[in-house]
């Protein structure tokens, strides 16, 4: 899997303020290589070429974070979607738990 940031200013070697998410590339379909999994375009733009970060990074950069949407799609490819959900059920739970003390 790889990743995808865009807002990169090719003239200003900066990324644009508005930029935060970190995107995880699709590698199927008819937009493979050119669209994160959460549908957000990964194609090059006058100004602003995305930058793609391979192999997929244990955590994003400085600035960044992660696409909630895609790490979601993501989970579902290698087959954790269902582990994931019962993590969140648990944190939930506990957090309840907590308040409720």
């Amino acid at each position: 899997m790889r990743a995808f940031y865009r807002g990169y200013n090719a003239a200003t070697g900066r990324r644009a303020q508005q930029v935060r998410n970190l995107h995880v590339m699709r590698e199927d379909g008819n937009f493979a290589g050119k669209q994160g999994l959460c549908g957000a375009p990964g194609w090059g733009v006058t100004h602003s070429p995305p930058v793609v970060i391979d192999p997929l990074p244990s955590a994003p950069p400085d600035g960044l974070v992660w696409c909630r949407s895609c790490v979601g799609h993501a989970a579902a490819l290698v087959g954790q979607l269902n582990e994931f959900a019962r993590i969140i059920a648990a944190l939930n739970d506990h957090g309840d738990q907590e308040c409720a003390s």
